[in-house]
């Protein structure tokens, strides 16, 4: 699990993808606040944490 607060590069995204999926991330958005979760194997994984840290369900779209 990688959460993201900031822009990220191409290559660091395809760095991720290599190690999950081949050419697939999936991620989590906090559309309100800015901030994804990715390189998890199921959203729900990512969902669940972004929501135990505050975040609130209508805010969250997944990716």
């Amino acid at each position: 699990m990688h959460i993201v607060q900031q822009k990220t590069s191409r290559e660091e995204l395809k760095k991720l993808s290599q190690k999950m999926f081949g050419n697939l991330i999936k991620a989590v958005v906090n559309v309100k606040r800015g901030t994804m979760v990715i390189d998890v194997v199921m959203h729900s994984d990512a969902e669940a944490f972004l929501l135990e840290h505050g975040s609130q369900q209508k805010d969250l779209w997944g990716i």
